[in-house]
């Protein structure tokens, strides 16, 4: 959800009867008629997405910050180059 400051105060309830008080809060709403003309009024102020969606991201978010395996690096000592000659 996006800041609420400066919306209308019809966007604000609405907000409030989804119970999205604040920025960043997830809820999971029944898909019914009286949900949908609710997020129809917000729709600029929420991000809506289906639970498999929702599943997937955080599936992502969750691989992306997971531990890779390390680096080997190997510095072979060759012949001595001497760039200034």
């Amino acid at each position: 959800m996006r800041g609420i400051p400066g919306t209308r105060r019809l966007h604000r309830r609405t907000l409030e009867a989804l119970r999205l008080g604040k920025c960043n809060r997830t809820m999971m709403r029944w898909n019914t008629p009286t949900v949908r003309g609710m997020l129809q009024q917000v729709k600029r102020l929420v991000v809506i997405e289906t639970k498999e969606m929702y599943q997937a991201r955080k599936e992502r978010k969750a691989n992306h910050g997971a531990l890779r395996p390390p680096l080997v690096v190997n510095h072979q000592p060759g012949p001595a180059v001497n760039s200034l000659q």
